[in-house]
């Protein structure tokens, strides 16, 4: 038996689409932290190929043609010790590559199996329909017998049903590539799938029932002819993506070409509309996601089967060094600390209390939440002095007293031990709307109690937390982060969390228990890996569509998740809601407000400063950064977005980003580092774009007093 456990990290994985052929690697650091003491651009900056951390300047964002340029997941294995039962974080870890030994065997090959797939066709509406009653995206719309209506009823009640399934599953079966190869894999329908079963070798799998959207329309099939095509504005959904492996045998998964689709509905002798932000009958995307999994191959011939991950391939990040106030970590830290013994230390799970006795890192776990305070300045349109307060806030550093700084008493944070201040808007943070049901964001719990024990004196100035012992004296309580523990903290942090409505990147399923491996402790998983259910390959038969409707939260346990399982969580096409999540009033909206406040301002900027427009220094004017013909409303509060949701289908990949001035390469430049600048936009400089100071539309006198 090993003395050895194999992990893939990071546990989940990012993609990201493009309509270019050429592609850049995931950010590896975390947005909008320092790096180095050296450098001051900061983390968050995605990965040139070929290299290992060598970080993209603006000029590497887009092919010669000005595509947008895709994002790769790029995974890696690691060993570590076996053990009775492991703690986190665990602080160890060794790559392993092509040609390392590995109990005494050279690894001459590492097979690595992906099975993307996309099932929102065929998932549950995620907003409330007024038409049918008032429900709640968030897990309260799947408990007990409720379920929240399906998308598509048109197609039929059943979920599971074969040709249900068949018409709304774009599923091209699973993929496997070698390590040593360095070929391409497409996730198309002309690519033979093929998964790992046994030995050294990839096992072909000619008859598995590849599904994609014009399969139903376009052949034989279906046995239907319909009078028109799939109506595809940007080119036909007909991949998912493709893999590739690096010199080291590391694994490199893109994703899709941010296509959408719809099909033509003869009842009303037209194409499906796009008339929802969430939620839209006839239509399709091309984002996806599935488990990763990988078998070391020795030079005797035997094999090491090792933990997988996840891969998701979603929304482009278009403020990737910008950080979230709530990033996918805090939430998926959050739920681990309080549903799944993360750190018993931090939080006792029996008597649901946080240690009063445990001092946060103030650079790890509580300068993160400060930061993003005051990188948001630079995505949302915040007037003068609240973007000085911003400011303030972010240079606020371990050795401040807290009673002396902006932030003294917390007075302006937003509470979530106390549910009525999530109906209160400004002057509390974070400036941003809430999940379904709540009309602001809160911190999550955890973010909190870091907070407070900071407010209180009570935290660490070290890299690592501390415990205050009986004796007065402070300990270590915890290693610091080894290198595959540092991949899964530092994707997630680059992501967003918090307002789940539905989300962005992944959504409220993150928090509940059963998405995950649960007994991590002693099955040498590690923690935050999501639970792959099993598929048996060898039982796919030809013309029968192999993946079934899938996890649903409440209802299916801990039974593991098929491919397509965390995107059908997400709107229908991405685009819609999008470009919808610039700014909206509060929902519920108690007060009846006008104010209007963003949703996700970190991962869809609302209003940017151009690179182009700074001039000796100073910054030009705040423009929205979805703009131009098409995005002229009457009322203020549709500003900052298309009017007619097909234009943003057509349009997304001219969207600049916004990237650190330190890392902006132009002929204009050099730029401050203290600037985050869009850069590369296709779109116009208009009048119209230019944004008025929030908040706009604002009726109420209170929302007024920040």
């Amino acid at each position: 038996m090993s003395e050895f456990v194999y992990r893939v990290h990071p546990a989940i994985g990012l993609a990201r689409v493009g309509n270019s052929e050429e592609y850049y690697i995931e950010p590896e650091t975390m947005a909008g932290l320092p790096v180095s003491q050296d450098d001051l651009t900061t983390g968050g900056l995605p990965i040139k190929p070929g290299t290992e951390s060598e970080t993209i300047t603006s000029s590497d964002l887009r092919d010669a043609n000005k595509a947008f340029k895709r994002q790769a997941a790029r995974f890696r294995i690691f060993q570590y010790p076996k053990q009775d039962k492991e703690t986190y974080p665990n602080g160890g870890g060794t790559e392993i590559q092509l040609g390392c030994t590995v109990n005494g065997k050279k690894v001459t090959d590492i097979i690595w199996t992906v099975h993307l797939a996309n099932k929102k066709a065929n998932w549950y509406v995620l907003e409330t329909n007024p038409n049918i009653g008032p429900y709640q995206q968030i897990i309260e719309g799947y408990e007990n017998d409720n379920l929240p209506p399906l998308r598509n009823l048109q197609e039929g009640p059943d979920p599971n049903n074969l040709q249900r399934l068949n018409k709304l599953t774009i599923d091209p079966g699973p993929r496997t590539i070698q390590g040593s190869s360095l070929n391409t894999v497409k996730f198309d329908d002309k690519t033979v799938a093929s998964f790992w079963k046994s030995g050294s070798q990839p096992t072909p799998l000619p008859n598995y029932p590849k599904s994609f959207p014009d399969d139903y329309y376009l052949d034989d099939k279906s046995q239907k002819k319909f009078p028109q095509p799939l109506y595809c504005p940007v080119g036909n959904i007909d991949t998912l993506g493709e893999l590739k492996t690096d010199e080291q045998g590391r694994l490199l998964v893109l994703g899709g070409y941010g296509r959408a689709c719809a099909w033509y509905n003869e009842q009303e002798a037209e194409y499906y509309p796009l008339d929802d932000n969430v939620d839209n009958d006839g239509w399709f995307d091309d984002t996806s996601d599935g488990p990763v999994s990988a078998v070391l191959v020795f030079e005797d011939g035997t094999t090491q089967e090792v933990n997988g991950a996840w891969v998701v391939c979603t929304d482009p990040a278009y403020a990737p060094q910008t950080l979230n106030v709530v990033s996918l970590w805090d939430d998926i830290y959050n739920s681990w600390v309080h549903k799944l013994r993360l750190s018993p230390d931090l939080y006792d799970s029996e008597t649901k209390e946080f240690n009063p006795n445990y001092y946060p890192s103030f650079d790890e776990q509580v300068y993160p939440f400060f930061r993003a305070a005051s990188l948001q300045v630079w995505t949302s349109n915040l007037p003068y002095g609240a973007i000085k307060a911003h400011q303030a806030v972010g240079k606020i550093k371990a050795s401040d007293n807290p009673a002396q700084t902006i932030l003294a008493g917390l007075a302006y944070i937003r509470n979530p031990n106390n549910p009525g201040e999530a109906s209160v808007g400004a002057p509390l943070m974070p400036f941003h709307l809430g999940d379904s049901g709540q009309p602001l964001l809160s911190p999550t719990f955890t973010q909190y109690f870091f907070l407070s024990q900071w407010n209180n004196n009570c935290y660490s100035t070290e890299s690592v937390p501390q415990l205050l012992g009986p004796d007065g004296n402070l300990k270590p309580a915890a290693v610091p982060l080894g290198l595959g523990e540092y991949l899964d903290k530092a994707v997630l942090v680059n992501c967003l969390g918090g307002r789940f409505s539905p989300g962005i990147d992944m959504t409220f399923i993150v928090r509940q228990p059963d998405l995950y491996i649960k007994d991590w402790e002693t099955s040498g998983t590690g923690p935050f890996r999501i639970k792959a259910k099993p598929l048996d390959y060898n039982q796919a038969q030809p013309e029968r569509i192999f993946l079934s409707e899938g996890y649903v939260p409440v209802h299916s346990g801990n039974v593991g998740l098929e491919p397509g399982d965390t995107s059908k969580f997400m709107a229908l096409p991405w685009h819609t809601d999008y470009n919808s999540c610039a700014t909206h009033t509060t929902a519920p909206n108690p007060q009846n407000s006008t104010t209007l406040y963003w949703s996700w301002p970190a991962q869809r900027p609302v209003a940017v400063y151009t690179a182009t427009e700074v001039q000796d220094g100073k910054l030009g004017p705040n423009r929205y950064s979805v703009r131009g013909e098409g995005t002229e409303p009457e009322d203020p509060a549709g500003q900052g977005r298309y009017q007619d949701r097909v234009d943003f289908v057509k349009n997304w990949q001219k969207i600049g980003v916004m990237i650190q001035g330190s890392a902006i390469d132009t002929a204009r430049g050099p730029y401050s580092p203290d600037y985050y600048l869009e850069v590369e936009s296709l779109l116009p400089k208009t009048k119209d774009s230019v944004v008025q100071p929030w908040p706009i539309n604002a009726t109420l006198a209170s929302d007024l007093d920040i």
